[in-house]
């Protein structure tokens, strides 16, 4: 691997990460803008935003997702330093993700094997085999499959010299080439229309050199937040989980297969087919479908399942008096339909492989575990399937204490061509234990923080800054209603559109009615333990700081309010990114309650009668006792107050001191080596006689705090812009 190449540093445009529409949990589409999720389409997937938001509300410490996919729980933990595991039955799918788990390879060698690739694919005679895949001859032109062809033997050859990461990940920039090197349509749920032409299509070649940019600007994004995958993905089945050890997972977030027919094993045929692993559509259920949850009546039929042995596994003892009547109604149903489909066994199938599903889940999860899936109910030949509901007594049976539904759309209302009127819907299935809803701990801790929370953000930060903002003319935003936005959130976008809710945010020419200029943005973090809190300050940085570059220009000020225990490491890896801190350990918290005789000095071996008597005070605690609170923690953290206010207002009341703009011109010398540079520097390079044509201008912008702004512009016009946008 010879070849020399220029790593291009770039990161993903705020075109390419446009805005995350929260609302659409269970839609993959929204991730095909965002770093990583994007490298293969997989449309049986959900929203990698909503997840983000969910690990952060719920803080897990290792989190599965057992119907994996092509990895979009895992990546997202890994984006927030969180560790996980994936486990995906279908054997192409899990390579896939696999290829996406390995985005923190080096990149120059990444680069280096697709340009070797390139080249030896190239150097390649090859001409197409007599016989080819019915399907390959339908998406491809000769020219194009031969193109194909040529890739995948150059990868062939190299592979064996790979590490199993870059095989992974070479293997997944090929496979993400050949949808858009084929004319033939793609169907919303990835079935290949070969009868559909798309306007256009692009060489394999060029289609490759694009993947390969963009994976590589992905994963110098990726690289910048964490440089260590922590996910452990496996080719496993979610019935069994025997790769995950007991009690581990104390957070499940996944959308197993929907019982709606669609065929899982069908989605990568195209894929497999090029790679050879399926000649035909036929092939398909011994290479894939029988490892996967039976919710298509191809995979039931295939087995030749009876109806009367499926409803006499133990499994469904929980339902069975509410299935039996609607897989009746479906046999009946049938015998009136040309299709002839066998959803009667199909739904007895998929009920009874889910309700494995949760046992095994109910052995590898802590005892406070909670468990969010993604599901949507259905209603083949138009007999409708209540989904959650049934999943709902599924997850109780196997152990888990309470279920809920939380739905995030409506199905089957828009579409002219449905085969039926049921109305569905889509959600979010909640599954918990008692003992994590309710454990003395756990609920201490939250009511912990949410006092000191308004007491130190409310009580003691808040009013110097409204009193610095009202004297200044700035807008203080803080958690309210408020005409210029939605709801009572602070929101910002970063600039890869993803959204994040912060405490305060102070705005230039802003209003009740008008969002400002946003100038300083401000978190607050409340930590019982140290050992997760790195991945809290990592999780702080990575949202804060995309916010910041998005609005470099004004230089804003940023600062986070931490109490509880923190590990030095985690503060010095905030300061060391430029966040002003005010930070109230947890010892100085244990001190003020002394003043009011509560003692709150507990750890993780606190029995839980003393928790719950501790929270009963704290739900009691007078305003009389507040005050003595704020007073004490005001004692604790003056200096550093003071200290953040100080740093706030020099921030903020900057003024530009000097710009000096420097036209710089000289003559250009270029040399083939550093010795013949070295030899020449004194003999040839002249610096006494100025000289030579216009190179650029440099900028340098100084400021009153000892901020400094500096740029290179290649023309006067782009420099004016600049000059402008600093003035504004």
């Amino acid at each position: 691997m010879t070849n020399s190449f220029q790593l291009q540093l770039f990161n993903p445009s705020s075109d390419d990460c446009a805005k995350i529409v929260r609302e659409r949990t269970g839609s993959f589409i929204d991730n095909m803008k965002l770093p990583i999720h994007r490298w293969f389409r997989y449309s049986a997937g959900f929203s990698a935003a909503w997840v983000e938001e969910l690990i952060k509300d719920l803080e897990p410490q290792i989190i599965l997702d057992p119907f994996a996919g092509s990895g979009t729980v895992c990546i997202a933990a890994d984006k927030l330093g969180v560790s996980s595991y994936g486990v995906e039955a279908h054997p192409f799918v899990y390579r896939l993700a696999k290829g996406k788990i390995s985005w923190n390879e080096d990149i120059y060698n990444f680069l280096a094997v697709i340009n070797d690739i390139k080249q030896l694919a190239t150097n390649f005679k090859l001409e197409l085999p007599e016989k080819i895949p019915t399907l390959l001859n339908k998406c491809y032109t000769d020219e194009t499959l031969i193109s194909l062809f040529k890739i995948r033997q150059a990868y062939l050859e190299i592979a064996p010299n790979l590490s199993e990461e870059l095989q992974f990940l070479v293997f997944l920039t090929i496979s993400a080439i050949l949808r858009s090197s084929s004319h033939v349509g793609t169907a919303q749920w990835q079935y290949i229309l070969p009868n559909k032409r798309k306007i256009k299509s692009c060489e394999p070649f060029d289609a490759l050199d694009k993947q390969m940019l963009m994976m590589q600007g992905d994963m110098l994004y990726m690289q910048s937040l964490t440089k260590v995958s922590r996910a452990n993905f496996i080719q496993g089945d979610a019935r069994n989980l025997q790769a995950i050890p007991d009690n581990l997972i104390d957070l499940v977030i996944t959308s197993p297969p929907y019982a709606n027919n669609y065929d899982y094993a069908d989605a990568t045929r195209l894929e497999m087919t090029f790679w050879g692993e399926v000649n035909s559509w036929g092939d398909l259920h011994e290479t894939v479908r029988k490892f996967l949850i039976r919710s298509s009546s191809q995979h039931v039929s295939k087995e030749r399942l009876s109806l009367d042995a499926l409803i006499a596994e133990s499994v469904t003892e929980p339902i069975k008096d509410e299935l039996i009547p609607v897989c009746n109604e479906l046999e009946t149903v049938r015998g009136t339909k040309g299709g002839n489909k066998a959803y009667h066994t199909m739904i007895a199938a998929y009920f009874a492989d889910m309700g494995s599903v949760f046992q095994s889940l109910r052995r590898v999860t802590t005892s406070n575990c909670k468990i969010c899936m993604v599901v949507g109910d259905s209603a083949p030949y138009g007999v409708y399937v209540p989904v959650e509901k049934w999943l709902g007594k599924l997850a109780l049976a196997a152990g888990f204490d309470f279920w809920s539904f939380e739905q995030i759309r409506e199905r089957n209302v828009k579409w002219k061509n449905r085969k039926h009127d049921v109305p569905l819907h889509e959600g979010r299935l909640w599954i918990e234990s008692n003992i994590m809803a309710q454990s003395p701990s756990h609920k201490f801790g939250q009511s912990l923080g949410k006092l000191l929370e308004d007491i130190v953000l409310d009580d003691i930060l808040k009013p110097r800054l409204q009193q610095f903002a009202q004297t200044k003319n700035y807008y203080l935003d803080s958690q309210k209603s408020r005409p210029a936005r939605p709801g009572k959130k602070v929101t910002w976008e970063d600039k890869y559109g993803n959204k994040h809710d912060l405490d305060f945010v102070i705005e230039v020419d802003g209003t009740d009615e008008k969002l400002g200029k946003p100038v300083a943005f401000i978190e607050s973090a409340w930590r019982r333990y140290t050992k997760h809190s790195k991945n809290k300050a990592q999780e702080i940085q990575g949202a804060i700081l995309p916010i910041i570059e998005l609005h470099h220009l004004s230089a804003p000020f940023y600062g986070v309010v931490l109490a509880g225990d923190f590990t030095k490491p985690a503060l010095e890896q905030l300061r060391n990114n430029g966040f002003a801190i005010i930070y109230i350990p947890y010892q100085e918290v244990v001190s003020a309650f002394k003043t009011i005789n509560f003692d709150v000095a507990f750890d993780e071996e606190t029995a839980d009668e003393i928790y719950t008597t501790a929270s009963k005070r704290l739900a009691s605690i007078t305003n009389a006792d507040k005050e003595k609170l704020r007073q004490a923690l005001m004692q604790v953290c003056q200096k550093e107050v003071d200290s953040f206010m100080t740093t706030l207002r020099n921030c903020l009341e900057r003024y530009i001191t000097k710009i000096a703009i420097i036209p710089l011109f000289g003559v250009r010398y270029e040399f083939g080596s550093i010795d013949e540079a070295l030899i020449e520097l004194d003999n040839k390079v002249d610096i006494d006689t100025p000289g030579g044509r216009f190179e650029k201008f440099e900028v340098i912008v100084d400021y009153s705090n000892n901020d400094t702004i500096r740029g290179n512009f290649q023309n006067k016009a782009v420099l004016a812009d600049f000059l402008r946008k600093l003035e504004s």
